[in-house]
């Protein structure tokens, strides 16, 4: 196992918005899911992996930046964020869970803010532009990274589920390892891809 994080610099995630997990106002389930984040990256960061992408969105994307955030004291790593696009959270409320402010705050303190849609030329004036944009950002996320952790239910094959979580995974699949956790358990699948080979 060491060999396989030996190799291992940059990790992203993927997850669910608050819809799906507990909503805009149930800060103690959230920091539960920030705390056993905590663990997990404590992992990986204590085998020298450095950078830890997320995607800004609402949801698991903010509690993954959070918890590697509060980690940067503990270990030399990087928090890098990929918006879609310049301006995703002009319809997110000003203040409150997953706000504007908490946005804002967010990118701020990030060691890197990379716009998707800038770096890749995208034309932002397409109808369904924005959605376009989400799912580029989550594929150049796994191009750039050698692991993707995903918050997907073990009971759902994300192969076969819709949504932007199952999609990323997809992606991800038979390119770079998949840390799978479960959100109800928080226990851990790995699915290690080797030379395009998956074990």
């Amino acid at each position: 196992m060491n060999n396989i994080f030996e190799n291992i610099d940059t990790i992203c995630f993927t997850g669910p918005r608050p819809a799906k997990l507990y909503g805009y106002t149930k800060k103690e389930e959230y920091q539960k899911i920030v705390d056993q984040l905590k663990e997990v990256i404590r992992g990986f960061a204590k085998f020298g992996i450095k950078n830890y992408i997320t995607g800004g969105a609402q949801g698991f994307d903010q509690l993954a930046f959070w918890a590697v955030n509060s980690l940067k004291k503990e270990y030399d790593i990087q928090n890098i964020v990929y918006i879609p696009f310049q301006g995703q959270e002009r319809l997110w409320k000003k203040t409150g869970m997953f706000g504007q402010k908490d946005y804002q705050k967010m990118l701020a303190l990030a060691d890197q803010v990379i716009n998707v849609s800038e770096t890749q030329n995208l034309d932002m004036t397409k109808e369904k532009a924005e959605i376009d944009a989400m799912l580029v950002r989550n594929e150049m996320m796994v191009d750039n990274s050698q692991m993707v952790i995903g918050f997907f239910p073990f009971s759902k094959d994300y192969k076969k589920e819709k949504g932007g979580t199952a999609s990323c995974l997809r992606y991800a699949d038979g390119k770079i390892h998949v840390c799978q956790i479960d959100p109800k358990t928080f226990e851990i699948q790995m699915v290690y891809c080797k030379g395009g080979e998956i074990s």
